[in-house]
């Protein structure tokens, strides 16, 4: 099924402080996942997060575009499910009167019972991350 989900969030800090924390892997990994990330197109990375069952589960990811500090898009491919396909994840970001409205779009085709993970997952991860720029 051919799904786009889109998720945003005004976070009341400047553009680059909110940029910083989607493209820096040390902060990557205090509110998305454990990532190799560089800021470099066309470059392949890693992010690993719990299974839940014990494991670890890996994300195959490829830095497609960049435009910093406003617009990155990667690939994202659960290793093991290649035969599904990737997907694609779009960050935008825009100052507002009040701080910095981070737009997150997440679409490709998958089940319905992946997309409803994805429709729970990131609103969750942008809390996360409210609270890593709180910080």
């Amino acid at each position: 099924m051919k799904f786009e989900l889109e998720f945003e969030r005004v976070y009341p800090h400047p553009v680059e402080k909110v940029w910083k924390a989607l493209t820096d892997p040390r902060l990557l990994g205090k509110w998305l996942m454990e990532t190799d990330f560089a800021p470099v197109v066309g470059r392949e990375f890693n992010m690993w997060c719990d299974d839940g069952e014990g494991g670890t589960d890996r994300y195959i990811c490829k830095l497609l575009a960049l435009e910093p500090p406003r617009y990155m898009r990667w690939s994202w491919l659960l290793d093991g499910s290649q035969h599904l396909g990737e997907t694609e994840v779009t960050f935008r970001l825009e100052e507002t009167g009040t701080g910095t409205c981070l737009s997150i779009v997440h679409s490709g085709d998958r089940d319905p019972k992946i997309i409803e993970a994805f429709k729970g997952g990131w609103p969750w991860k942008m809390e996360i991350l409210d609270d890593l720029l709180g910080q």
